[in-house]
């Protein structure tokens, strides 16, 4: 899947809790691509090995553990995004991945330079199974800002705020 299926379909899955925050809820949603990427970029040399340490089931795991002892809403809601993440990338079927470190390391990929890599992405939108969720995602994830807006831009300028603040704080 690609950006709007997981960010969309998180949210509609998430919606009907009064309890989970969807804003986390969005950001544990693509958290694991967040990390994986750059890291099988960095680390593995290709965007290609983009499945590994955040599409674990240790990793949810692990976040679980922390909402659990910190009893902190905020991280469950991450973690709700985080397995639907999971879901929607299928890693059921690659459970060398799911399961790491129990069934070894992680499967190799091919070399793949960022803009093939983006276009086999691209690419993907022709099989139905792949544009069909992207168009759920985005019907839902714009439905989603919508509704969120005031409190989207609201969110944000107290985070600017705050970033200025700890910029220009005197010593």
């Amino acid at each position: 899947m690609l950006l709007f299926a997981h960010m969309g379909l998180a949210l509609a899955a998430a919606s009907p809790s009064r309890r989970l925050n969807l804003w986390f809820v969005l950001l544990g949603s693509m958290l694991p691509d967040l990390i994986d990427k750059p890291l099988g970029e960095l680390v593995f040399g290709t965007p290609a090995m983009g499945r590994t340490f955040a599409h674990t089931l240790l990793f949810l795991l692990i976040l679980i553990s922390l909402a659990v002892y910190l009893r902190d809403m905020r991280i469950a809601s991450l973690c709700f995004g985080v397995f639907t993440h999971l879901a929607l990338d299928f890693m059921w079927r690659s459970p060398v991945t799911l399961f790491w470190p129990l069934l070894g390391g992680f499967p190799q990929a091919e070399y793949m330079d960022p803009v093939s890599y983006l276009q086999m992405l691209l690419h993907g939108l022709a099989n139905p199974v792949v544009l069909i969720p992207e168009c759920l995602g985005l019907v839902y994830f714009l439905y989603f800002l919508r509704e969120h807006w005031s409190e989207a831009v609201a969110q944000s300028r107290k985070v600017a705020g705050m970033a200025l603040q700890m910029l220009f704080k005197s010593p």
